[in-house]
């Protein structure tokens, strides 16, 4: 009986152990798509306002 219970519990810590590792990799994938997000839009406003220099010279 005990042996039963053992698997439960490695199998039950390998699972959870598991879902952390993908949950972080998604959390690193969200925060890295939110940065390049950023720079982009950051790229387009320094963007438009160099256009927004150009004709009003």
């Amino acid at each position: 009986m005990i042996r039963g219970w053992t698997a439960v519990i490695v199998f039950t810590t390998l699972a959870v152990v598991m879902m952390v590792g993908v949950n972080v990799r998604m959390w690193r994938r969200m925060k890295a798509a939110t940065m390049a997000a950023k720079a982009e839009a950051e790229r387009e406003a320094v963007e438009a306002e160099r256009t927004e220099d150009l004709r009003s010279a």
